[in-house]
Formats: structure tokens, sequence, C-alpha cells
């Protein structure tokens, strides 16, 4: 035990140095502001948008894909702009942003960073696809932001644990089950914390701190999506094809949102496409 509290004694010391958070260049952050804001203004956006390269060429590649095949082409980000739709474009500028930082070249670190992306995107999707499903029309601008940043504090530690692990001096080698329980343990807290460093909306922030509490508020709306969406993908992920959902059913969460166990297991089949269709 005496170890363990010495390698998070050592995290939190790491975390402490601005070095250890999760890269955003200054225009990816003026970016993000733009498209978390209560009211987004989408020709700063769009704007924004085309000085970014990489942007411009996902919001364009998707705007042209099968789905929206017929419609002709689109070469403009304005054009993309009124095919996709004002939050469908904020989803695909916030999923480009943030998969830049999930690609560490550490043999360790690396196989954290694939999984935990796997499970942001999946959450992201799913909780779009519920807030729909519920006929929340007002969280639809929210949900996939919500849900692809609830575990952002997973990213922060590892980005911490990667910094250790590459410095000259450290002899630290925790066994991947103590990592595991370093992630689970203080990811809440990390994230809150990195989510105020960014100044994102405190909805975003409360929900990486929340959405595993015993004691949460039980009218956010939005946090109990990501809750059970949450919870619906950890069962996916432990157990594939043989994932039992009563529990998720039965929840808390299912009960104050009013969602009936066909609505749990049209999200699981969701859930499972989103897997196939978006792990890297």
């Amino acid at each position: 035990m005496a170890q363990q509290a010495s390698i998070i004694e050592i995290i939190k010391q790491q975390i402490k140095k601005e070095e250890s958070l999760p890269v955003l260049s200054p225009k990816a952050m003026n970016i993000q502001k733009e498209a978390t804001s209560e009211d987004p203004d989408f020709k700063v956006l769009a704007r924004l948008i085309r000085m970014d390269p990489t942007l411009t060429s996902q919001v364009l590649k998707t705007a042209n894909s099968p789905f929206y095949r017929g419609l002709g082409n689109v070469n403009t980000i304005n054009d993309a702009v009124i095919r996709l739709g004002q939050d469908e474009m904020v989803n695909i500028v916030m999923k480009v942003l943030h998969q830049e930082n999930f690609r560490s070249s550490h043999p360790l670190i690396r196989p954290y960073q694939i999984r935990l992306w796997n499970h942001s995107v999946s959450c992201a999707i799913g909780s779009l696809w519920t807030v729909k499903y519920l006929s929340v029309e007002e969280l639809i601008s929210r949900a996939f932001i919500a849900g692809l940043l609830h575990d952002i504090g997973k990213l922060y530690l590892l980005t911490a644990i990667e910094k250790i692990f590459k410095s000259k001096t450290a002899t630290f080698k925790p066994p991947p089950q103590l990592i595991d329980k370093i992630l689970s343990n203080l990811h809440s807290a990390m994230g809150y914390n990195l989510l105020t460093k960014w100044h994102l909306p405190l909805q975003y922030r409360t929900i990486a701190r929340d959405h595993h509490t015993d004691e949460y508020d039980h009218s956010n709306m939005l946090l109990l999506i990501v809750r059970l969406v949450d919870a619906v993908c950890i069962k996916i992920e432990n157990n594939g094809s043989k994932t039992d959902l009563a529990g998720i059913v039965s929840s808390r969460e299912a009960d104050i949102l009013g969602m009936p166990e066909i609505g749990v297991a049209e999200l699981e089949i969701a859930l499972e496409d989103a897997r196939t269709q978006n792990a890297i």
C-alpha cells in the first residue's frame, strides 16, 4: 500500500507541471471555445476551421461521404455547414481536435489511449443517439461533446504517466493493474480540473466529475444520459456479445430518464455499430 501511495504522489506531482496537460494548440483552443459556447457564432467557427487544413479536410470529407451521395459535391466549409447542419459540424470538429491527443508512441501508453478513444467516441455517439431517442431536443447540440469528454481525465493521467516513464531519472514502473486503478480512482477529479483549465462550460465539467459518483444531481438530464451510456459501453467492452444489460435496465438512470428495456437494447445495437465503424 505504501508503494501505491508513493506512485500516486509521483503522478500528482507530475500533474502540477503544465507540460503534463494534454496539448491543444492556441488555434485549437479558440475553435473549441467557440464550438462549446452557449450560442456558437458559426461564421466565426467556419472562419477558424478554414484556417486549419486537417479540420477543413475532415469536414469536407464527411459532407461528401456516401451518406450524402446524390446531393452533389461540396467544396466549401459554408456549403458543408448547410449540408451537415451546425450540430453535426461541431461534433466533427470536436472529434478531430481531440483525436490528436491520442497518438502516443509509447508502447505502454498507446494501448490505453486506443481503448480510451474508442470508449469516448462510443459514448459520444451513444449519448447523441439516446438524446434523440428520448426526444430531448434541447440537449442535441451538447450530447456528443459531453460523451466525448466525460473520461478526459484519463487522458490527463496517461499524459502525466508517459512523462514520468520518459524521465531519465524516474524508476517508475507500475504494473498494468495499478495503472488501471489509478485511472479509475483519479480520472473524474482530473477531468474536471482539465476542462476547467480549458475553460469549458460547467455542464461538461460537471459530467466529467460526476459520471461515477453515488451522489449526483438527478435533474441533470445530460449527466443521466452519459452515465447510462457509459455503463452500457463498459458492459459491451467487458463482455462483448454476452452482455447482460438487466442491471442497466433497472438502474436509477434508466428509471429517471424513462428509458425502456427495448430502448437500452437498441442503444446496445447502435453502440456495437459505432465500435465497428470508429475503432482506431
